[in-house]
């Protein structure tokens, strides 16, 4: 898989994360859990989707998913308006705009200047919440409850530590 389309990829799914999960939790809620579990599953991927896990997976993810949801949808707000440079603003005088007074050296240096901020917002910030959403949804499909990880195996290998440690 290319670059682009693995960050397009990433961008779509932290994008719909926030969407996926208000489905989910109106299904759990509307008594319906095994068909958002299905949803869920369907979706995001991954095995052992309960109506709980869903419901939990909505609340504790709004965080991260409404920023993804408001970081990639302004990404493509702004992609459409300067990749359309031209036809959003032909009525206007733009020999003073940046790259004037052509109008294909102001579409030019606005490709050009938001080609390099969509490249870096995607790169790294869009990446960074779509792996807290992955960790999330790994997290709650793990087979151990949150209570037991590294705190439980160094106890019972006794060696206490100071504060619970989980994996």
């Amino acid at each position: 898989m290319s670059a682009i389309r693995r960050q397009t990829a990433t961008a779509a799914r932290a994008l719909l994360a926030l969407p996926t999960g208000a489905v989910g939790a109106a299904l759990v809620v509307a008594g319906q859990p095994g068909r958002a579990s299905r949803w869920q599953a369907r979706v995001s991927g991954g095995r052992g989707w309960t109506g709980g896990r869903v419901l939990g997976r909505a609340v504790l993810g709004l965080p991260l998913d409404a920023a993804a949801f408001l970081l990639v949808g302004y990404a493509l707000f702004n992609s459409v308006r300067n990749f359309g440079y031209p036809l959003w603003y032909l009525g206007t005088d733009y020999h003073h705009a940046w790259g004037g007074p052509t109008m294909a050296g102001v579409w030019a240096v606005h490709a050009a200047g938001w080609g390099l901020c969509l490249y870096l917002l995607l790169r790294w910030p869009v990446r960074w919440l779509a792996r807290g959403q992955q960790a999330l949804a790994e997290r709650l499909l793990a087979e151990r409850p949150l209570g037991e990880g590294l705190l439980t195996e160094r106890l019972s290998a006794g060696r206490p530590t100071a504060a619970p440690v989980l994996r």
